[in-house]
């Protein structure tokens, strides 16, 4: 299934679809076994394998994608803005809807530092079906909807008013539990694993980088078999249409809560994002249902949680290559060892580079919140000429739509 809304985000060396001849070196990728006497060697099976050959091209695109990132990094070549802009910014912040005085003021840099932030990791088990132990290069758009979900889970269990610093106790064991279900491995419900072979499904293979849909449609999917842990629903607006009748079929109903996460995925311009749909995404910011936007700059995925002054948004960048987590007993992890979750930095970048495809993602907790957000969206976000996207009751029905004959057309 085709993305409409996807951008494609691959590096260059992602259209190398041909190998080349010869074959080529292993970057480190695999674990070397002891070869039995007179078991021909890789390279001659290689040689003689087509599929062999293209797993090796594979892997060797990823280790250079790897050293590529890990140089960009180190020389500073991703920052989108003065990096001395967050300490001198002086404007208000809108920020998950709540508001703050600017990005000095302790109370915004405590509550954003406490949003879950979930970057590339590298030297985790490989991904089934694949030779993958690392994302970096393909997998931002995967990890900005795992940080889209994950905050919504914080909201969900946790609440709007938590913050790390009230970390304990019962909370604590929530808050480990939520980031357990993201850490890097094939049994982690939502980990990058399982993202990526749901992918699959959607003509997307393993490596390849994601659109907002695509991401939309896999996390729900991922989260059906998992949502009587979690009871709430999710519900993936299609076509910029939100449906009432789709919605309120979707919402959890039989296990006492009817709570919900709704993602819309929307192209807002050709080939940048059309300055008429800046006041609409910065109100989105001001909204109490508010969990975040999953996009970014082209060919770069991040996941935006506020708006700062008139024409900066605040942002987590998940393009940051760090050693995996490994699974284990939640019991036994430390802070610690869950601090990489953290972002310690603001980062800040204009409206004006967004690229105009992503996904917002709004949750509530309640039929209360659910009428509060429609109202909401029905007045700042759905109206006018240039809506975000719409809200309608039901589905058109074009059976019954008058169909002219070319007679009763001519005039």
């Amino acid at each position: 299934m085709a993305d409409l809304n996807e951008t494609d985000g691959g590096n260059p060396i992602d259209h190398c679809e041909t190998p080349p001849a010869g074959p080529p070196l292993l970057l480190g990728r695999s674990r070397s076994q002891p070869r039995a006497q007179g078991q021909p060697s890789p390279r001659t099976n290689a040689a003689s394998n087509p599929s062999a050959i293209q797993e090796v091209w594979t892997q060797v695109k990823s280790g250079v994608k790897e050293l590529l990132h890990a140089a960009s990094e180190g020389l500073g070549l991703r920052a989108y803005v003065d990096p001395a802009y967050s300490e001198t910014a002086s404007g208000p912040v809108l920020l998950l809807g709540r508001r703050y005085s600017s990005l000095q003021d302790p109370l915004c840099r405590s509550d954003l530092q406490s949003r879950l932030w979930i970057t590339y990791r590298h030297s985790f088990p490989p991904i089934a079906n694949s030779a993958y132990t690392s994302d970096v290069g393909w997998g931002c758009m995967l990890r900005s909807g795992q940080m889209l979900l994950s905050n919504a889970f914080l909201l969900h269990f946790l609440g709007r008013d938590w913050t790390l610093e009230e970390n304990k106790g019962e909370k604590w064991d929530e808050y480990v539990k939520i980031i357990s279900w993201f850490l890097d491995s094939n049994s982690s419900p939502y980990s990058i694993h399982r993202i990526a072979l749901i992918g699959v499904q959607f003509d997307k293979n393993i490596g390849e980088w994601f659109g907002p849909t695509t991401i939309s449609q896999v996390l729900r999917i991922l989260h059906e078999s998992h949502q009587r842990e979690t009871k709430f629903s999710i519900h993936v607006v299609s076509d910029g249409n939100l449906l009432l009748d789709e919605l309120t079929a979707t919402r959890t109903e039989d296990d006492g809560s009817n709570a919900v996460l709704i993602l819309v995925p929307v192209r807002l311009g050709l080939d940048s994002l059309n300055p008429v749909y800046y006041p609409a995404i910065k109100h989105f910011f001001t909204m109490p249902s508010c969990v975040g936007i999953a996009g970014g700059r082209p060919n770069s995925s991040l996941y935006f949680t506020g708006v700062e002054g008139e024409n900066h948004l605040t942002y987590m960048d998940p393009h940051l290559m760090r050693q995996t987590i490994d699974l284990k007993d939640p019991a036994s992890y430390t802070p610690e060892d869950l601090e990489t979750y953290h972002c310690p930095s603001i980062r800040v970048v204009p409206i004006s580079t967004l690229d105009p495809s992503m996904v917002f993602g709004f949750y509530c907790r309640n039929e209360k919140e659910v009428t509060q957000f429609l109202e909401d969206a029905k007045k700042n976000l759905c109206s006018g000429s240039t809506p975000l996207f719409c809200i309608q009751d039901t589905a058109p029905n074009y059976q019954d739509a008058d169909v002219l004959s070319d007679a009763e057309s001519d005039f």
